[in-house]
């Protein structure tokens, strides 16, 4: 495991571009991210989560920028305002799939959830790396790390450990938007 500072973005833009799985604070706990198109990465990631494809949770894709989202959902009457209002932010909104968007990982859903952190890291990364994989830093069913010392212990064999602490230590709101009516599935800080 390397330990960067939150100072070295060239350092953690490399590392995520170059396949490693790379922990950094979001405005709301740690993350696990990986770039969208390292195949090695994703595999490490499932590893790392113990996360069955089947068992119906699936990593949060970042795009690099509100604008590109519709390259791989398709946003809904219900989501268009929350996007507006709350991404980015501290919101993970589940929408419909785009279908022209092909991926080795998504291509076993017919949904897709997109969150694009506000912290200012994440932001600075971000418009570097283009899209990313996010999933909160912490093994299955454990609590998701604040700080870059719960990384290191609960998951020692992540590739990178950006050093620091997460904002608020509670996890997005993550709402359903391909019904007709919002449903919450957690509640974090953000309420509708």
């Amino acid at each position: 495991m390397i330990q960067i500072s939150p100072d070295n973005t060239t350092q953690i833009i490399k590392s995520l571009k170059s396949g490693l799985v790379v922990a950094l604070p979001t405005e709301t706990v740690y993350g696990l991210a990986i770039s969208l198109n390292s195949a090695t990465a994703l595999e490490k990631l499932i590893y790392l989560k113990r996360r069955d494809i089947n068992s119906g949770k699936i990593f949060t894709l970042v795009p690099d920028s509100v604008d590109s989202i519709i390259n791989f959902a398709t946003p809904t009457k219900i989501s268009t305002p929350l996007i507006k209002k709350h991404i980015p932010g501290e919101i993970t909104l589940i929408l419909p799939k785009n279908p022209e968007f092909s991926h080795p990982y998504f291509n076993h859903f017919e949904t897709i959830g997109i969150r694009i952190p506000k912290h200012p890291l994440f932001q600075t990364i971000l418009r570097e790396t283009g899209p990313l994989l996010l999933t909160s830093a912490n093994p299955r069913g454990g609590t998701p790390a604040a700080t870059s010392e719960d990384v290191s212990k609960n998951l020692p064999k992540v590739d990178v450990v950006v050093t620091g602490k997460a904002g608020n230590h509670a996890p997005s709101t993550i709402v359903d938007c391909t019904k007709e009516t919002p449903t919450i599935l957690r509640q974090g800080e953000i309420r509708l």
